[in-house]
This record gives structure tokens, sequence and C-alpha cells, in this order.
């Protein structure tokens, strides 16, 4: 857990990222990979326990606290949402709607409450598609998308290491 947590923020050290072409400002991040790795690895409070040493991590570099807090939300419930099947495919679809839902409510809270400012300025990235409405799905689109590859990456890796020791690995196949 320490190990892969670790690997998260030398991961995000790097800024190995690619921006969301429809809204830049969002990225996605391969630092969550390590995070969902200890989740299939080890289960689902050893994938939460990574992404908490992940947002730690973050915290100590100086992000600033509101985005890391936002990073462990979106991580955290994806490995929530994945940890209710037991089939990957449906790991991966669970994970990728509460991740998208959990956020969509997070960002009304930062977009509304917390940063209306910042609204004017997303919503007008996306003006062309309608505002306010196309920003709030584009988002969850991002959610989605980044959940998914997160997901099926680290599953990937997961199974990958316990063929090369002979299935031995405890690997998390659903509650």
């Amino acid at each position: 857990m320490s190990l892969l947590g670790g690997t998260s923020v030398a991961l995000s050290l790097l800024h190995v990222e690619a921006p969301f072409p429809l809204l830049p400002y969002l990225k996605f991040d391969a630092a969550e990979i390590p995070d969902a790795l200890a989740f299939y690895l080890c289960g689902p409070l050893y994938g939460v326990a990574a992404a908490a040493l992940h947002t730690v991590g973050l915290l100590l570099r100086g992000s600033e606290p509101l985005g890391a807090l936002m990073k462990f939300l979106a991580v955290a419930s994806m490995l929530a949402g994945a940890s209710l099947a037991r089939r990957l495919r449906w790991q991966i679809v669970y994970g990728a709607a509460v991740r998208a839902l959990a956020m969509s409510a997070a960002n009304y809270v930062y977009l509304y409450v917390l940063f209306p400012g910042f609204l004017e300025y997303a919503a007008s990235i996306v003006s062309w598609l309608g505002g306010v409405a196309a920003l709030f799905l584009l988002t969850a689109l991002f959610n989605v998308v980044h959940a998914a590859a997160t997901l099926a990456v680290a599953r990937w890796v997961a199974d990958a290491v316990g063929r090369r020791l002979g299935g031995i690995l405890y690997t998390w196949s659903g509650a």
C-alpha cells in the first residue's frame, strides 16, 4: 500500500498526465493507477489508504488543499463504486458511475458555493455547447472515461503480476 501510494506521488511529481480536450483544466492523471492497483491487489481499504497517502504526498509537495481533496474524493468514490461488483466489467461501470455522481455533487459545491467566479470561466469554455449544463455533462464524461481507463489498466497490471507470481497473489474480486 505504501509502495503504491508513493508511486502515485512520484507520478504526480512527474506530471504523467494529459488534458481532457474538451475541458483542458481537467487532466487524465496516471497517478491514480497505483491507487486502483492497491485496490485490486489488496482490497478496497488498501486502495483508499493508498489514495490517502497520495493525497498527503500532494499536500506535502505544496498542492492546493481543496484540489488534493477533490482528487482523493474522485479516487475514493471510484474505488467504492468498484467494490460493489464482482466482475471486472461491472467494477468499471459501478466505479465510473459512482465517481461521476460524487464528483458532479462536489463540483456543484465547488463551482456554485466556493468559487462562483470560476463557474463563469469554465462555462465560457463550453459556451458553444450550452454553458453550465454542458460543463457538468462534460465533467461527468471526463470522470467516466478516467475511471474506466484507470480501473482497466490497474486490473490488467494486477492480472499480469498475479500470473508472474504463479497465481498466489490476492486479487480483489468483489464483496
